[in-house]
């Protein structure tokens, strides 16, 4: 519940914009038929300052915020341990064993649920076009994302698309020097603020080369590289402890499965043939000389 958290940390706010908040946590089931200037007369504000409010919390206007408020809290009254992830911290050392199993998974499912409501169908098919298209996908990530990478390189093999992920900032900037408008470049950035990836996007985008970018924020700097930005659930103000990067790897992953699932639906003959080579080249189970 990355609204909801936000919306109670007073910190954040002014006296007038907490007294909105307050009013909305205390009426949730009545937002949905408020408009602007209700929810203004309501709180003796103005639909101005409702409108800062809703810019504040990082949203576009009032409907984004009705639409996006109203879905978590959908959400957590379907699960009590969503209800429970209140405090900074989802784990603390009070947790036990059942208490995290059930925070984690709750993670989880909100990570999938704020990426799915985001996603575009128009950009998903755009995308499987343009990873079908390239002559190779050559995918730029580090630290904690670079495994994300090297799993959408397997998978997209498996779909019959050349895929490349080099692990050192070296590499990475040679791949990109070699790349044409025949690739595709994949950028996997939480912040995306990455100064080594922002170089790489300069360099693509000087050799013509098309870039995908998976990023939690629009506005950053990586953003305006991108051809195509896939926004993933929103883990930016969340450090290591707070579990921001496990919720961006969660969402990313949910993004590259429905991207396979596009990729395969789109061939899916041909691909269960080449599947049945490279098990052939395996080898099965009666083969004296299988590899495995």
């Amino acid at each position: 519940m990355r609204l909801i958290k936000k919306m109670q940390e007073p910190e954040r706010f002014s006296p007038a914009e907490q007294n909105m908040i307050n009013y909305i946590l205390a009426h949730k089931r009545e937002l949905a038929e408020l408009s602007i200037r209700d929810l203004a007369e309501r709180t003796y504000s103005s639909s101005a300052g409702v409108f800062r409010l809703c810019q504040k919390l990082g949203l576009k206007g009032y409907n984004e915020f009705k639409l996006r408020f109203i879905s978590e809290i959908n959400r957590a009254e379907k699960s009590i341990p969503c209800e429970e992830i209140k405090i900074k911290r989802p784990i603390t050392a009070k947790d036990g064993p059942e208490g995290i199993v059930q925070k984690m998974a709750a993670l989880e499912i909100e990570a999938i649920e704020e990426t799915k409501n985001e996603m575009n169908m128009e950009q998903l098919v755009r995308v499987a076009k343009m990873m079908r298209a390239a002559a190779s996908i050559d995918i730029y990530a580090y630290d904690q994302n670079y495994h994300l990478a090297q799993i959408m390189v397997y998978n997209l093999l498996q779909v019959k698309c050349a895929a490349v992920a080099n692990n050192s900032m070296t590499s990475q900037l040679a791949q990109a020097l070699l790349s044409d408008d025949s690739h595709l470049a994949v950028l996997i950035s939480r912040t995306g603020m990455n100064k080594r990836l922002l170089r790489t996007a300069q360099l693509l985008q000087q050799q013509g080369t098309k870039i995908v970018l998976f990023s939690t924020y629009e506005r950053a700097p990586l953003a305006k590289y991108a051809d195509e930005f896939l926004y993933v659930a929103n883990a930016l103000d969340l450090d290591y402890i707070d579990m921001g990067g496990m919720i961006f790897s969660v969402g990313v992953r949910y993004y590259q499965d429905v991207l396979f699932g596009l990729l395969l639906s789109q061939d899916f003959d041909g691909i269960e043939k080449f599947i049945n080579r490279i098990d052939d080249g395996l080898g099965h189970l009666d083969d004296k000389d299988r590899l495995w």
